[in-house]
């Protein structure tokens, strides 16, 4: 017997449809992005040029902070700001072409990532890969008077990171949309992975690229070196704060208490 359809459901009169939100990324990512927009429209429209340096020298990243430099120059925030610019320097940008760019490739890596791990976990991701791209930057460019500003570090960090897990089942960048729950693969697993080389592959010859152009053009406008040290920080730290990809921790063994002893009167005495 065939079934009938027994009617359809309608919205009542009067019920307003439920409204979607106008951008469907995670809050972090439409923080993260509405800060640097606000610091560039700043530094464009607001700030003097006094004023666009004092910020550059207080929360870029400068080399030359820990250089002869320093022995000439008392740099705004002192020792704290040679701290603080390990992290401070992916807010700012080079320019609109620069922030706009970055805000887009955010969109893409940076929502997988914080939908995977969180907001806090993703904070702390956000921090270790920024300074690992400052730390390279340092190493290769020490004492350099040039300021480096971006978030490109992050962002590389995250595709990093994003191919510890999206290629696990074999679905390629199909495995970015919504949410993944294939845990991270071992680096020896990564490295048997055909999909996940590639990507890696890619993302290291375009930097290479980058980096090549660079130097030939006579100018750091793309700090490769500063990538470098970021996806490599995201490639190694991702699965120590993502929880799809955390061992279960064995449970502990019952606690046994002490023999309880017998009072003395209640001893036998033979």
């Amino acid at each position: 017997m065939a079934l009938q359809p027994r009617g359809s459901w309608h919205m009542p009169p009067g019920m307003k449809p439920p409204r979607e939100p106008m951008f469907n990324l995670p809050t972090p990512v439409l923080v993260l992005a509405g800060i640097m927009i606000a610091i560039q429209a700043a530094q464009s429209y607001f700030l003097s040029l006094d004023q666009r340096e004092f910020l550059l020298l207080t929360f870029a990243f400068l080399p030359a902070r820990f250089g002869a430099a320093a022995e000439l120059f008392s740099f705004p925030g002192g020792v704290l700001g040679d701290i603080w610019t390990f992290v401070t320097y992916a807010f700012l940008h080079g320019g609109w072409g620069h922030v706009l760019m970055n805000v887009v490739w955010m969109m893409i890596f940076a929502t997988v990532i914080v939908r995977r791990i969180g907001t806090f976990n993703f904070a702390l991701f956000f921090i270790i890969t920024a300074a690992a791209g400052a730390l390279v930057h340092l190493i290769i460019h020490f004492g350099s008077q040039s300021p480096l500003v971006g978030v490109s570090a992050v962002l590389s960090g995250a595709m990093a990171a994003s191919a510890r897990f999206a290629f696990s089942s074999g679905m390629g960048f199909a495995g970015l949309q919504g949410l993944n729950r294939y845990p991270c693969q071992s680096l020896s697993a990564l490295r048997r992975n055909r999909q996940a080389m590639g990507f890696i592959g890619i993302w290291l010859v375009l930097n290479l690229v980058f980096g090549v152009f660079a130097i030939l053009g006579g100018g750091a406008s793309i700090a490769w070196e500063a990538h470098l040290g970021g996806f490599i920080a995201g490639l190694l730290v991702f699965p120590y704060l993502d929880p799809y990809s955390r061992t279960p921790r064995k449970p502990k063994p019952p606690r046994q208490d002490p023999p309880k002893k017998r009072p003395d009167h209640l001893k036998v005495i033979k």
